[in-house]
């Protein structure tokens, strides 16, 4: 038969298969080497998604950068963590960083006490160190190419390095950092925690409110610099006692030390689980010869897909690592079941040529159609719009399709050369030994029990299945990168500790810009000025205000009838009248001054000051300043003298031509130098702070409200006149003024962090104590709601960046692909089970079992609240290609010996003694083998380990008893063409 073909070859000519497989596993196994790794979530999105790419505009738009959290906490210390040897030890830390070079031999090296320190920063452990260097980890990598640091070091967030944004003189803001110099003394050091807890942008950002901890963000270049960033702080806080602990996390150094301890767990998981099923296949074969094969063809699987994916150029990603412990249940699938059978044909034919071609013949259709499933489940994820996810799928699938070719192959031609002919004839017949022991009279039992009570086993199958889709209904689609982590582990530990204390580990950022340049057309600006005029002149100049607006009306109605009239000349027109406006107005306060500034101090009274001044001027502007001085009718002499300039002064600098170029500046001022749009912003951040997930948002609008009140701050002043100037100044020309202070500061651009140079696009940095996708969400819902229903002075493009944010793009991506996969694996696999067996009956049929464990692990996920994430998505595939494989086998043996028998009656006893066992040692074996994923550090490995298991287990029962229950409930339609169909 064609289908022998393979094997008669392998069986003639052994060694030629050997060599082949020693020259995959050779050339495969040396493109190792040239590994590379991608532990960066980011990737799961392609590189031209609109998000990744507008959150990569965002970072450079406000020279952003991703950064290492480290977090300093005393408890025990009456002042919290602003005590001397606290701050001390702070500011040394600080500076180290900043020093952080290249020595002699190109290793690291700080300044630590005016002395050049290298720190030692390989494990002590010999194992860690071999891994490092297998894996290309050096600890020492932090620089550039160009020998530069990976901290960037002007853009630290520390006490030692950020503005104090504090009054100097009125004014003017002090150009000073928060903490100049380490303190020497506790006045010092609460002169610090004052100046820190009244900066809003410092607040619950670099401080806690508690006074008990101190956050630093140390930017770095790239996100893969963060674990060894984070391994060289961890050095130099060594010997720091035990009051200040420090906690370092962040959402690159999550991910950085996952692709680390990843590593690690491929190279120990997947060993010990190879291990386990060697020893699960050696307690059910008792042939330590037999049991080699299956397991190099594994071994040759994973190699040859590792390397493969390795020699074309991909990089070993999150998703890649799981490649061998998907392949390698996969890959001794087959193997068991061709091991089984000889295991227990041998005896018929007491030769290894006629006994494996006799198996291959009777398994030949079946492996190759759950292989072909498996590798169908696999490849549809390349449908997926993830890229790891597809590169994982198509890899896997490779493997599959490697290891079948394998077991048809390089099985045979071993049990030729390697399996003595005396350990197989010590074999006997499943008549003269029971082979199968304990689980072999189980299945017989069960059979019976699946027979006989079949309407109970389906009905039993539909409360599963019901309380399952219940259980679904309750699935929650979240991921956190942190929570890959186990509850114990120090970046969870730390990333409790530290959201416990601040506004928040997580960072989104929201940008805000109008839709378009807000530019105001002649009659808007007219109509603008007219609302600032009234404010100004109105009550202090009333005459001179109406003639003022009536000539801005006029000017409005002349330009109005005229068409494409230029903008910029009714400001022209506007100037020459306002100058002859200001000279008419300003002349007669003038006179007024020139008079009083020459009358003689000396014996002056109100009654000489009225006098002199009775006929300068106009009526007008004398009655108007009669009524300025009544109050002052008591003074005398110089002080009356100066009370009447001052007033005076103030009325002659009422300019009509400067407020018009006042009003030109501001109807041209961007964005948010405006007030309205400042304000707007203003109340967006009240509103953030109502919403649960959010800890803390931070804007240029904080920034702007703390300078101007620095700036107009009168200490001897009372406190609610001070907190009257805590606002955002009245409008644009004030505001450009304060943001000018600002950009002075000693920090320059820190301000553009949070603000666009040209001010026309803000980016509020959001704060969230939580990095769940679901958190995310649903902060992201609330604000976009709140903004519907409010809003902006001018319509806004709303932007959202950030990690936390890009996580949920990727996650509603990944969970839309893996479902249309899924189904359209579905429907694959479904016709391709019509086709094997010629029949939709049958094709429906082996469905079933993975229906039902699809359903049923979905369900459970549901009911014991664990979140729907990437390990979990992924599993669905497995899912598919295993719980089908054990149905194939199942009713394509149930048909062979429904046909052998005559009837499934008799059939039933045979179908659950060979067929039966096999399915069940294969499913022990997977589901026992990798338990010891159990017990990795890494979540994600858990999670495949306890699904792996779960899988098997429920693809098992599902296979041998509901289809068993099936098949007898339906043997008249499924095998109408036997002579004899027993009722049940």
């Amino acid at each position: 038969m064609k289908r022998l073909k393979m094997t008669t070859f392998s069986v003639r000519f052994p060694w030629i298969i050997m060599v082949v497989a020693l020259a995959i596993t050779v050339f495969f196994g040396a493109q190792f080497p040239k590994v590379s790794f991608d532990n960066d979530p980011e990737n799961m999105l392609a590189e031209d998604e609109y998000i990744r790419v507008f959150h990569n505009e965002v970072k450079a738009r406000y020279n952003l950068y991703d950064f290492v959290i480290v977090g300093i906490v005393n408890e025990e210390h009456e002042d919290g963590i602003f005590n001397v040897g606290t701050l001390g030890k702070i500011d040394a830390l600080t500076h180290e960083l900043i020093s952080l070079h290249q020595n002699a031999d190109g290793k690291p090296e700080v300044m630590r006490g005016g002395q050049p320190y290298a720190p030692a920063l390989e494990s002590d452990s010999a194992w860690e160190r071999g891994l490092a260097k297998v894996f290309g980890n050096d600890v020492n990598r932090l620089f550039a190419e160009d020998g530069s640091s990976a901290i960037i070091a002007p853009e630290i967030i520390s006490p030692s390095v950020v503005d104090n944004i504090k009054q100097a003189d009125r004014g003017q803001l002090a150009i000073e950092y928060l903490m100049e110099e380490a303190p020497t003394t506790r006045e010092q050091a609460l002169a610090i925690k004052t100046d820190a807890m009244n900066n809003p942008l410092y607040k619950g950002t670099l401080v806690s409110e508690d006074g008990k901890a101190i956050a630093l963000y140390i930017p770095i270049t790239e996100k893969t610099f963060s674990y060894n960033v984070a391994n060289l702080i961890e050095n130099l806080t060594a010997d720091w006692d035990e009051a200040d602990q420090v906690y370092i996390t962040g959402q690159p150094v999550a991910q950085d030390t996952f692709g680390v301890e990843m590593l690690v767990q491929m190279a120990t998981s997947a060993p010990l689980a190879g291990l386990a099923i060697f020893l699960l296949l050696l307690f059910f074969f008792r042939r330590f010869s037999l049991i080699i094969a299956p397991m190099l063809v594994a071994i040759v699987s994973v190699v040859a897909t590792m390397g493969l994916l390795i020699g074309l150029g991909f990089d070993v990603h999150i998703m890649s690592s799981m490649i061998a412990i998907f392949l390698m249940p996969i890959s001794v699938a087959d193997s068991v079941h061709i091991l089984s059978e000889f295991f227990d044909s041998y005896h018929q034919f007491r030769d290894k040529a006629k006994t494996i071609k006799h198996v291959v013949g009777h398994l030949f259709m079946p492996m190759l159609y759950t292989s072909l499933t498996t590798i169908a489940g696999f490849a549809s994820l390349a449908t997926t719009p993830i890229p790891p996810v597809k590169v994982f799928g198509l890899h896997v699938a490779f493997g599959v399709a490697l290891a079948w070719l394998l077991t048809m192959t390089f099985v045979p031609a071993y049990i030729m050369l390697f399996v003595p002919k005396k350990t197989l004839d010590q074999l006997k017949p499943v008549e003269a030994e029971d082979h199968h022991g304990l689980l072999g009279r189980t299945l017989g039992r069960l059979g019976q029990v699946s027979y006989k009570r079949w309407k109970l086993t389906l009905a039993l199958t539909m409360a599963v299945l019901a309380v399952s889709v219940v259980g679904i209904s309750k699935i929650k689609v979240n991921d956190n990168p942190v929570k890959w982590f186990t509850a114990n582990h120090r970046i969870r530990v730390a990333d409790r500790v530290l959201n416990d204390h601040f506004g928040g580990t997580y960072t989104a950022y929201l940008t805000l810009k109008p839709a378009q340049i807000m530019t105001l057309t002649c009659a808007e600006r007219i109509e603008m000025m007219r609302d600032a005029a009234i404010e100004r002149f109105g009550d202090t100049l009333p005459d001179a205000s109406a003639t003022f607006l009536a000539i801005l009306d006029d000017t409005n109605a002349k330009f109005q009838a005229l068409k494409n009239a230029d903008i910029e000349r009714c400001f022209v027109d506007l100037v020459e009248t306002a100058q002859g406006l200001d000279e008419q107005v300003s002349g007669a306060w003038n006179a007024l001054g020139d008079e009083i500034n020459y009358l003689d101090p000396e014996g002056l009274t109100y009654a000489k000051l009225t006098a002199a001044t009775a006929n300068i001027g106009d009526e007008a502007t004398r009655k108007v300043f009669a009524e300025r001085m009544k109050p002052f009718e008591s003074l005398a002499g110089e002080e009356l003298q100066n009370k009447s300039l001052d007033i005076i002064d103030g009325y002659a600098a009422l300019s009509f031509e400067d407020f018009l170029f006042e009003a030109r500046a501001d109807s041209a001022a961007p964005a948010f130098k405006r007030p309205e749009m400042l304000t707007y912003v203003e109340r967006l951040q009240a509103f953030m702070s109502t919403i649960p997930g959010i800890g803390k948002s931070s804007s240029a609008v904080d920034s702007l409200k703390k300078a101007n009140f620095e700036l107009n701050y009168i200490p001897e002043a009372p406190a609610d006149r001070n907190a009257e100037f805590n606002t955002i100044p009245p409008n644009p020309s004030a505001v450009g003024q304060v943001f000018a202070q600002l950009e002075g500061m000693k920090k320059k651009d820190s301000l553009f962090h949070l603000i666009t140079k040209d001010y026309n696009e803000v980016n509020v940095w959001i704060q969230l104590k939580s990095g769940d996708n679901t958190d995310m969400v649903a902060v992201v819902g609330q604000i976009e709601a709140w903004m519907a229903d409010n809003p902006a002075p001018a319509e806004l493009h709303v932007g959202w960046a950030g990690l936390t944010y890009l996580n949920v793009v990727w996650q509603d991506k990944m969970v839309a692909g893996m479902m249309n996969a899924l189904l359209s694996s579905f429907v694959v696999v479904l016709i391709m089970m019509m086709v094997l067996f010629r029949s939709f009956l049958f094709g429906l049929l082996a469905m079933i079992p993975l229906t039902v464990t699809i359903t049923f692990i979905y369900g459970l996920i549901g009911w014991a609240g664990k979140d729907y994430d990437m390990p979990v998505a992924v599993l669905s595939s497995l899912t598919l290609g295993l719980s089908v494989d054990f149905a194939i086998h199942f009713l394509e043996r149930s048909r062979e010996l429904t046909r052998k028998f005559g009837s499934w009656k008799d059939a039933v006893w045979h179908m659950f003694q060979e067929p039966a066992m096999a399915i069940s040692r294969n499913a022990i074996i997977i589901s026992i083998g990798f338990t010891p994923l159990l017990f990795a550090p890494l979540v994600p490995y858990k999670t495949v380990g306890f699904f792996l298991a779960t899988i098997m287990a429920v693809s098992w029962i599902a296979t041998l008893f509901i289809l068993a229950a099936l098949i007898t409930g339906l043997q008249k339609w499924l095998f109408k063409n036997n002579e004899t169909t027993n009722s049940h």
